[in-house]
């Protein structure tokens, strides 16, 4: 989604196959229906992702995984609103869980409820998280601080999101998203807290 790898086809190819394979040998296997459901989100399928997770949730109804999972695929939908319970049942599941931090703060932000962005922006950066999560975070807090007019806070996101993705475009990050709406929005507070 990203363009962090040279060769996107091949390598979605390839994880699908894998997945495929892994339910194969294990249909309860619910982490290979969250790499399908992460394949449909990268080819925009949303319907196709969130049925992969409402079968990983047939298996797993008390995963948080599957509520992060699926909270986030609505984010990245457009449909903030629809994504928020998803997001906070799993950090009810998982007060923890980065994945679903990161993705609510995003989620606040499209709803332009900036200071709980911050908020859950700083729990998703709170312990120990990924490079994903951060190389996600950071530009987000940079764009809600710059909303927020708070731009030495915004500065230093933005400082530390160049750090880490050096070769961050506005444009390709907001394009991620499902709607001209958020992408409209995620790429005007971004430019506000001078990405280009």
């Amino acid at each position: 989604m990203s363009g962090w790898s040279q060769f996107r086809t091949e390598d979605i190819e390839r994880a699908e196959d894998l997945a495929q394979k892994a339910l194969a040998l294990d249909p309860a296997t619910t982490r290979a229906y969250r790499v399908l459901s992460l394949i449909n989100l990268f080819r925009k399928r949303y319907d196709l992702a969130l049925g992969q997770i409402d079968r990983a949730f047939e298996i797993n109804p008390s995963d948080a995984d599957n509520y992060a999972y699926r909270g986030s695929i609505l984010v990245w939908e457009g449909k903030a609103a629809e994504a928020l319970p998803w997001l906070e049942g799993a950090l009810r599941f998982d007060q923890a869980n980065g994945f679903a931090a990161a993705r609510l703060c995003m989620a606040y932000y499209l709803l332009r409820r900036y200071p709980e962005a911050v908020a859950a922006g700083d729990r998703a950066l709170s312990r120990n998280p990924g490079r994903n999560t951060q190389m996600i975070t950071h530009p987000l807090l940079a764009a809600a601080y710059a909303e927020l007019g708070q731009q030495r806070d915004a500065d230093s996101e933005r400082a530390i999101a160049a750090h880490l993705w050096p070769l961050l475009n506005a444009q390709t990050f907001a394009a991620q998203l499902g709607t001209q709406e958020a992408q409209d929005q995620i790429l005007d507070g971004l430019r506000k807290a001078g990405f280009y």
